[in-house]
């Protein structure tokens, strides 16, 4: 073998090493066994037998590497995404003028669940809405929506809610589910509701119909549940506060049999969130009407006739006397914690214009008096739901009105009652409503746009407020057109804009993260929202066209949300993390420009709404 056959015989080696890498990178083809075979025939002829048996020696063993390469799986191609199964709602007659609303959750921690014993208050934002028990303990799912697109005042006809199968890994053949419809009370402060007050009975309003069995329990599957007619006028009266909520409930005990409906949000959601269909008979009065009187219950320890306030008040008045002194060194008995009522409960509480007396013959010629003064004119009627009065004296001309908004510097624990006002007063419009933890607990506070003159508000029901406010955050002006937040046909929650008039719809975002916290200029627009389509939340803009995308925050990891336009569409207040890593609130130009933190304090301030 001379040297230029030599050179030959190596430079077809490294053919076949290079020939044999591509195959293990791109896969091994039955077809490549005869290339090489012709290629050891052709080296044969033109090198000689010395290299073609080289040659062939390398074809032979060949095979076996071939099938440690056809071993090595190929790439595959991306499988596409599940496509969201459509939306499937019974047939309901809408009558002229009537609206249909399609009712999403608008956010993640308003759906999910909690259990038994466990040691996290709840499971919201969960992909899974569980129901049933597992491992001995029992899981309740939990909903709540946001009404504050429903115009207060509108006659609701049907209202039925839809919900889809996510999970079956531990249904039984039996038992039963059902949903039922919360205590308007159960809708304050959903984010801390535990398994306490999802299982307590009288969380519970009104059971949706029907009853589910498991058999009706699928996945992909859609379950409708409709409200009975007692249902509907509770759900008009909770349009004055701008949210319901509802609970999910299957076995309690015995072996494992659970289920779970999609929440709409997380990473296994199949993008089928729960539905809440509302159909109205026609548009809200002109002029909005008194939100309903809250529904409170009376707790007495004993039994009430025509005159119990008064025996109460009589046998206070008698033990006041009679009581001895407190005797010092005396080690008190041990207490035990009672179970919280509802906020709706109450404890009658009487009170007396007169002083203690000071014996019991005082004190029951006090409770004579009292009584026989009462069977004559009546019990006057209190303001307080729990307070009443054992006098027939006149009551005195009504006070000074309390300030609707009452200084920080002069706040004290003491709060007064006061009533819900029939519409949002003057005093607000311009101004920033925001919720803050000042006091330790969730206070609705108002301020100027450059951050002075913060006050806490006084002046009504904070959600009745704060509702009014919002209520057309998300609507054009003049009214026809609206920004939802809705995941119908597609993986997860994006933009639409609604024509209310002609009843079409246009998507307006395609991230492939949840947008949502939409609100409208009051310029016409863009429309400003929130993605977390960048990793972490930051503020958008878009215009009402689905053009004009444009990012107006950038963060690393903090979190822009809930943006609210002022009355020229000029400028944005939101609440930040940024800088302080708590929630505070912040103001920028409608261009993203000058951010500049309003609160800028040691507490947690979050949700602003610019009073239009």
């Amino acid at each position: 073998m001379n040297n230029q056959h030599s050179f030959s015989i190596w430079l077809t080696f490294a053919v076949i090493v290079v020939g044999l890498g591509s195959l293990f990178l791109l896969g091994a083809q039955p077809g490549a066994m005869v290339t090489l075979a012709e290629q050891v025939a052709t080296v044969q002829e033109q090198e000689g037998v010395a290299a073609g048996q080289a040659l062939a020696a390398t074809a032979t063993a060949l095979p076996a590497l071939l099938e440690l390469a056809n071993a090595v799986p190929a790439p595959t191609a991306t499988p596409s995404p599940t496509p969201v199964p459509p939306l499937v709602l019974p047939n309901v007659p809408v009558p002229e003028g009537g609206q249909v609303y399609l009712l999403t959750p608008n956010r993640a921690e308003a759906v999910g669940w909690a259990k038994a014993g466990d040691e996290a208050p709840n499971h919201f934002g969960d992909y899974n809405i569980y129901a049933g028990v597992y491992e001995g303990r029992q899981h309740i799912g939990a909903i709540q929506f946001d009404l504050s697109s429903i115009p207060p005042g509108s006659p609701i006809l049907y209202a039925d809610l839809t919900l889809t199968g996510l999970a079956n890994d531990w249904l039984g053949l039996e038992g039963e589910w059902q949903a039922q419809l919360l205590q308007s009370w159960m809708d304050q402060d959903w984010n801390t509701r535990n398994f306490h007050w999802l299982a307590r009975v009288d969380s519970g309003a009104l059971l949706l119909e029907p009853t589910l069995p498991a058999t009706e329990l699928q996945i992909g599957r859609q379950n409708t549940l409709s409200l009975p007619p007692a249902g509907l006028t509770l759900l008009e009266a909770r349009l004055f506060t701008g949210r319901v909520s509802f609970r999910l409930f299957g076995p309690a005990s015995g072996d494992d049999n659970l289920f779970a409906w999609d929440s709409g949000f997380g990473i296994r959601t199949i993008g089928r969130g729960p539905v809440l269909r509302i159909v109205t008979g026609g548009p809200a009065p002109a002029v909005a009407p008194l939100s309903p009187t809250p529904d409170y219950v009376v707790i007495t320890l004993t039994p009430t006739d025509a005159n119990a306030l008064l025996a109460q008040a009589a046998q206070r008045l008698t033990a006041t006397a009679e009581a001895p002194p407190n005797t010092a060194g005396v080690t008190p008995e041990p207490t035990v914690t009672p179970t919280p009522f509802p906020p709706n409960w109450v404890t009658p509480v009487i009170m007396v214009n007169t002083p203690v007396p000071e014996n019991g013959a005082t004190a029951v010629w006090q409770a004579q008096v009292a009584t026989a003064q009462a069977i004559v004119n009546g019990t006057p009627t209190a303001t307080p739901p729990n307070v009443w009065t054992a006098t027939s004296t006149p009551l005195p001309p009504p006070p000074t009105p309390t300030p609707l908004i009452v200084a920080y510097e002069l706040l004290t624990p003491t709060s007064t009652p006061s009533v819900t006002p029939e519409a949002l007063p003057d005093l607000l419009r311009g101004k920033l409503l925001f919720y803050s933890d000042r006091n330790g607990g969730k206070d609705l506070m108002v301020m100027d746009p450059d951050g002075s003159n913060v006050a806490l508000w006084t002046g009504g029901a904070p959600g009745w407020i704060y509702a009014q406010a919002t209520r057309f955050e998300a609507v054009a002006p003049g009214g026809r057109y609206q920004v939802v937040v809705s995941s119908e046909q597609i993986s997860n929650l994006q933009l639409w804009a609604l024509d209310l008039v002609a009843g079409t719809r246009q998507q307006l975002t395609y991230f492939k993260a949840i947008a949502y916290d939409p609100v409208w200029s009051p310029a016409g627009n863009p429309i400003a929202f929130v993605s977390a389509d960048p990793g972490n939340d930051e503020i958008f803009t878009v215009n009402a066209d689905g053009s004009g995308l444009t990012r107006l925050t950038n963060n690393q990891w903090e979190w822009d949300k809930h943006p609210s336009w002022s009355p020229d569409g000029n400028q944005l207040v939101f609440w930040s993390n940024r800088e302080t890593q708590r929630k505070q609130i912040w103001i920028m130009n409608a261009d993203g420009s000058n951010p500049r933190n309003l609160s800028n304090n040691e507490y947690n301030d979050w949700d602003p709404v610019w009073v239009k």
